[in-house]
Parts: structure tokens; C-alpha cells; sequence
């Protein structure tokens, strides 16, 4: 069996004429089955059979007669080496089903390996996406994040996790603030290029320290793609059950000082409608991506990017509805850096603008566009980093936020055209230090002031001790969640149905969140498990007051506190030299402190499982899995209090939650030319719940190009 590995080299080079050459041996046969050059940019620009996933380093710089260089195979361990100048080398690696040598930033804000960050960090990786079949991003997290709970609808994913929903988890992209739509929260993740993700870090703990409100719960870092060769190109399509089609293309360059990315993608679904079960509608979304970049030094460099997404849904046939919704969201970014002569002080600057529009397409009226309400955010930060020598790093900064809802031709924020807004500024600052051998801390603290609710303070501290093949991380942090514009200012009737109310005094929600966790890595092997407890102050409850006509008024007010304990179990494991079996389990108990019952739509229990197949047929990979993701029933109880006082409690539970689909990967490649086939059966056992918005089985079938 052909077994290869992630490779670390140090490269440097002059011209392509002396590039330094690498090959990765089979590991019973001896004979190469991976050949790649490195050219003097430190890019690998060619590998036969395996992708490259990441490159980072620096091999143009002079002054040194060697640079580093990370070049990363799908799916295999990291190994450091060192290569000169026109010399090659041989290399005899065995396959690993887990990388602890790969490069995060979620939870430190700086570039740290996987097994040097002493806060709790899940990466979904590539490789991982492309062998689930994935086609969303989504459905990337539940494939490999234990409980995640969501009942996508109009306004966003409902999305929930331990517990908590999307309120209390902060998301961010490429480490920016992607601002909700929703009024609890939601946000559509389609807005994102599927295709243009490298990875997903997920940090599983209260991160306010860092990042500010909404970081209770965790932090979710979507991480899109670089480009790292002169010239690429590719383009994705997909069909899948319910005509749900997918397009996307892209294309890029890297030179010496200037590297572009442009993407373009449209995604559509006749949606479903189950006789007394679930529906969603039939919508249609476009949306594209350009990033530039440029070095004006090897210590100074600019970054600008926008993204414009559009997501509009259809009424279902047959509706009395003149019209029907129409969402667009326009994003901006610059950022720039510079680095100090002896790299140890690096300066970042940013700023981003957020722009959301909802609209109704008044179908009588030639499709005209009504806005309803528009939306803002602005951010800007400076950063500093300092490491002043192998033991200590210093992060510390600034940061400005501005957040504004305009109603147009809408009733959320009352009868007239309004427009509320919600500024902060924050201060913060991280140091980690190495205090012993394997032993690492960090401590850090955020002071934040609002316009609203005035002062927050969130410090915490992470340890993490490494020894032979275990290593062990404990946390202990405070968060919070300021409350939303909507929460703070609702005026809203609800198809006449009820109305909610918010309340100008609401008081940020408080977190404290501690973590114990132990890992063990072995030889083909990666087990670990964490203990948690959250427990939320101050939380903010829409609660339900029943008038003498019966009918419903809510109300959000401070008048809860949540606890949340559990615990995660995870385990990767390589057997046979090409299969892998991974698997979590998830236990909460959120309770909410007032009522003593299970937070709205909890699971208590839920788990992934995957078996995967990385075999290889006509002298190329192909990649077969068969996964499932399970949750216990989801929770419903709530406490309705009637007009003389008297609580009324309400409990209902779902069915519980299995799904379970197979997927083939299968890519042929010739020379710089890539075809990869997908083919997907999601859902095999036809699981259908009203509460988990699902159509039942689904066959899909897609086609990847890339040229680089």
C-alpha cells in the first residue's frame, strides 16, 4: 500500500533552471509515487496524484541561504527537513488520519501549529470536505462537529450548539465579523463560496478576549483559499435531488509581488414540500469574490477584498402572496501589515464595512423591489505582535465597531422610518509564554465600552501541558453578548398574529466558561476528551404574556441565567494503512437556571461517525466514505406566563436525528490538469422530521476542474 506524508522544506533558489526537486517513495514497493519541483517563490508547481493544500515561508529573501517552506499533501503528517540549493531528496513517509503539524490562527490570532495552541481548536480541513461530499458549509460542520442542531428557514441556519444558539457563537471570515441578518442571530453561511474554503477552525470556548461580544459559546473561522501559483483556474458543478444545482468558477494569479482571486458562483433549489412534514422553499442565490494582494516589500504588504451576495426566495405554487423575499449583502475589506527587520514585531491594521439589504419583489407590479429595511457594520482594527524571543509573544490592539438598522418601508423598529445604531470600543491584549518545557500559558483580557449597556471587562487564561504522547489543556474565561438592535428596540407585529417588544435597558448577557480537556496521539491514533461548564448571567428571554383576549404579547427582558455542562469524546484511527474511522460524542445539560428545564430545541446526546477508504485504482486516489451524524430528540420546553402571573409549562420533543450518506471521490489527474468526480447518496435511510427541515434521500453528482 502507497502511504505519503505532509513535507516540510527548506528551500531557497535563484531560477527555475536549479530548482530543488522532492519525491515521496511507496512504502512497500520503493518506487516514487509523488515527484514535485519548488521554485524559487517557494511554490510547489507541480505534484503528481496528491494536492497540495497549504504553502507558507519565505524563499525569496537574499539574505538567507535558506528559507522555509510547508508543503502539504492531502490527508498525511508533517515532517521537517532541511534541502539546499539545487540538491534533491528522497523521502519513505507513512499516512497519519490526523495532522497536528498544520497552521491555525482562530485561537491565538497568530499563526500557531495545531498542537502548540493550548485553545481548544477542531479543524474541518479540505480533504475532510472533499471526502464527506459536502456542499455546503453547513454540512461541513455537522459532519464533524458534535452538537450542532439547526432548522434552516428565511431567516438564517438556526443554528445551535451545546446548547446555545447563534447568538452566543461568533462567526468570522478569514477572522472578520460576519454579521447576522436574522433576528435571532441567523446567519445564511451560502454567502460564502463553498468551493473557496481551504479550512474551517472551530475554537470551543469563550472567546470574548479576543474577538468581543457574541463569543460565548465559540468562535467559528471560515478560512478561504490563497492563491499560490502563477496562474490557476478551476470550476465546480453539481446537481443534486429537488433540481438543486450549483455552479461556481474561479480563477487566480500569484506573481512576485501581486496575487488576485476572483470566484463567481450561482446555487438554486425547487426546495420541497412534504405532505405533513417539512417544506422549504425553492430560492436562487448569486454570488461572487475578489481579493487582490500586493508585497511592496518582503516586510510590507496590502490586502483589499469585497464579496456581493444575493438570496431570493420563492413563493410556493398556488400562494396568494403578491410578493416575495430578496436579500443582498455587499462586503469590503482592506488590510495592511509590516514587520520589523528581525521579524519580531508585526503591525496590523483593517478595516471592513458590512452592508445588508432586504427587499420584496412585488410580483404585480413587474417584479419592482421594495426595500424593506438595510443594515450596516463597520470595523476597524491595529494590531500588534511581539515576540522578543522563543518563549514569549505579546498580542495587543484596538478596535472600533459600528452597527446600524435603517427600517424603510417595514414595521420591525415601529410605523416610521427609523434608524437605531450601537458603537463600541475596545481595548485588548494576550501574552502567551512558554514557563517550562511542554508547559505553555496564555492570559488575556478585553475592556469594552457600548453605547448601550456601557462597560465589559473579559479576561482569560489557557494552560497546556505536553508530555511523551499526551497532552492536557485547561481554560478558564469570561464572555459576553451585547444585545442586538432588534432586542433592544423591536416594535414589530407579527402578521397580526402577536407583537414583540424590545427593551431600551436590556444589560449584556455575562459568560464564565471553564474547560478541562487531555489528548493522547499514538502511532496511527488521536483520541481525546474535554469537560466544559458555561454558565450564563443576565440572559436575554423573550417571554410570552397571554392579555385578557388571549391574545400573545412578548417581551425580552434580563431575567434568566443559563448552566451548561458537558462533556466531547473524539477519535481518529488508521488501521489497515488506508482506512480511517473517526468519531465524536457530545453530552450538554443546558438548563436554564430560572425554570430548571432544557434550553429551547437542545440535544443532549449526539455524535458523528465516518469510515473512510483511501485507496487508490489506476494508478491514481480515490477517496470512499460512508458517514452519519446522530442527535437525541430535540428539546422543546418553556414556561408561558398568563395574564394573573401563573407560569404554564409547555414540553414537546422531536424524533431523534440519524443520517446517513456514502460518498466516492474520484480525481484523474494529467500533468497540471485536475477532474475530480463526486458521487453522493445523503441520507440512505429516507430520515424525515418535521423539526430537521429534511427532504429525505438525495443522490448528487459533481464535477471539479482545476488547472494550476
Amino acid at each position: 500500500m502507497r502511504c505519503v506524508c505532509f513535507i516540510l522544506l527548506l528551500v531557497y533558489g535563484r531560477s527555475y533552471s536549479n530548482n530543488p526537486k522532492i519525491s515521496v517513495l511507496d512504502k512497500e514497493s520503493r518506487k516514487p509515487i509523488v515527484y514535485a519541483n519548488v521554485c524559487y517563490k517557494g511554490l510547489v508547481t507541480s505534484a503528481e496524484y496528491y494536492e497540495i493544500t497549504s504553502l507558507e515561508g519565505n524563499a525569496e529573501n537574499p539574505v538567507h541561504e535558506k528559507s522555509v517552506i510547508a508543503v502539504s499533501f492531502v490527508g498525511y503528517k508533517t515532517v521537517t527537513d532541511t534541502i539546499q540549493p539545487n540538491e534533491s531528496k528522497v523521502y519513505l513517509m507513512e499516512q497519519e488520519p490526523f495532522n497536528l503539524d498544520q497552521i491555525v490562527v482562530t485561537g491565538t490570532r497568530t499563526e500557531k501549529r495545531l498542537a502548540d495552541v493550548p485553545v481548544q481548536t477542531i479543524v474541518i480541513s479540505k480533504a475532510d470536505i472533499k471526502k464527506t461530499g459536502s456542499v455546503s458549509t453547513m454540512e461541513a460542520l455537522q459532519d464533524y462537529i458534535p452538537g450542532i442542531v439547526t432548522t434552516p428557514n428565511g431567516m438564517g441556519s438556526n443554528m445551535r450548539i451545546r446548547g446555545l444558539n447563534s447568538r452566543y457563537i461568533l462567526f468570522l471570515v478569514d477572522g472578520e465579523r460576519l454579521v447576522s441578518e436574522g433576528a435571532g442571530g441567523n446567519i445564511n453561511l451560502d454567502q460564502i463560496d463553498f468551493n473557496n474554503i481551504e479550512r474551517i477552525e472551530v475554537v470551543n470556548e469563550a472567546a470574548s478576549a479576543l474577538y468581543g461580544s457574541n463569543a460565548v459559546g465559540g468562535v467559528i473561522n471560515i478560512i478561504t483559499k490563497k492563491t499560490i501559483h502563477q496562474f490557476e483556474a478551476g470550476a465546480n458543478a453539481s446537481y443534486q435531488s429537488n433540481n438543486t444545482q450549483k455552479f461556481q468558477v474561479d480563477v487566480g494569479s500569484n506573481q512576485k509581488k501581486l496575487a488576485v482571486r476572483a470566484n463567481v458562483f450561482r446555487n438554486s433549489s425547487d426546495g420541497f414540500d412534504i405532505e405533513n412534514g417539512p417544506y422549504a422553499a425553492r430560492y436562487t442565490d448569486y454570488g461572487t469574490t475578489l481579493n487582490v494582494g500586493y508585497n511592496f516589500t518582503d516586510r510590507i504588504n496590502a490586502k483589499v477584498n469585497g464579496r456581493f451576495f444575493q438570496h431570493e426566495t420563492f413563493n410556493p405554487v398556488n400562494s396568494m402572496n403578491v410578493a416575495h423575499d430578496l436579500d443582498r449583502k455587499l462586503a469590503v475589506g482592506a488590510n495592511a501589515g509590516i514587520r520589523s527587520k528581525d521579524s519580531c514585531n508585526r503591525l496590523q491594521a483593517s478595516v471592513n464595512f458590512d452592508k445588508y439589504y432586504i427587499y420584496e419583489v412585488l410580483e404585480k407590479k413587474n417584479n419592482k423591489l421594495e426595500e424593506e429595511s438595510n443594515a450596516s457594520f463597520i470595523s476597524t482594527r491595529v494590531t500588534d505582535t511581539f515576540s522578543p524571543g522563543n518563549k514569549w509573544e505579546i498580542v495587543a490592539g484596538t478596535e472600533y465597531n459600528h452597527e446600524g438598522i435603517t427600517t424603510v418601508n417595514s414595521t420591525t423598529l415601529g410605523p416610521d422610518p427609523i434608524t437605531k445604531t450601537i458603537d463600541d470600543i475596545n481595548l485588548f491584549g494576550q501574552v502567551q509564554h512558554t514557563v517550562l518545557k511542554g508547559f505553555d500559558a496564555i492570559a488575556g483580557a478585553r475592556y469594552t465600552y457600548n453605547n448601550q449597556f456601557k462597560s465589559a471587562f473579559t479576561p482569560k487564561l489557557s494552560l497546556m501541558y505536553k508530555t511523551g504522547r499526551f497532552t492536557f489543556r485547561g481554560g478558564l474565561g469570561t464572555a459576553f453578548r451585547a444585545p442586538s438592535i432588534k432586542e433592544l428596540y423591536y416594535d414589530f407585529s407579527h402578521q397580526g398574529a402577536f407583537w414583540i417588544y424590545g427593551n431600551p435597558e436590556l444589560k449584556a448577557e455575562k459568560g464564565l466558561f471553564s474547560s478541562l480537556s487531555s489528548e493522547f496521539t499514538g502511532k496511527g491514533l488521536n483520541t481525546s476528551v474535554s469537560f466544559y461548564n458555561n454558565k450564563i448571567d443576565n440572559k436575554i428571554t423573550q417571554y410570552i404574556i397571554i392579555d385578557s383576549e388571549g391574545k400573545e404579547n412578548r417581551y425580552y427582558k434580563n431575567v434568566s441565567s443559563a448552566t451548561l455542562n458537558g462533556f466531547d469524546f473524539n477519535i481518529s484511527y488508521l488501521f489497515f494503512k488506508q482506512v480511517v474511522l473517526k468519531g465524536t460524542y457530545s453530552y450538554c445539560d443546558a438548563q436554564d437556571d430560572l425554570t430548571g428545564l432544557q434550553l429551547d430545541s437542545n440535544v443532549k446526546h449526539s455524535g458523528t461517525a465516518s469510515l473512510t477508504w483511501n485507496g487508490k485504482m489506476a494508478q491514481s486516489p480515490f477517496s470512499l466514505q460512508l458517514a452519519g451524524r446522530m442527535n437525541s430528540p430535540k428539546l422543546y420546553q418553556s414556561v408561558t406566563t398568563d395574564e394573573n402571573g401563573n407560569g404554564i409549562t409547555e414540553k414537546e420533543e422531536s424524533e431523534p436525528y440519524r443520517i446517513w450518506k456514502a460518498t466516492l471521490v474520484k480525481p484523474f489527474r494529467i500533468r497540471q490538469h485536475l477532474l475530480e468526480v463526486t458521487l453522493k447518496c445523503d441520507n440512505i435511510f429516507g430520515f424525515k422530521e418535521t423539526s430537521f427541515i429534511n427532504p429525505g434521500r438525495q443522490y448528487l453528482i459533481g464535477l471539479q476542474y482545476k488547472f494550476k
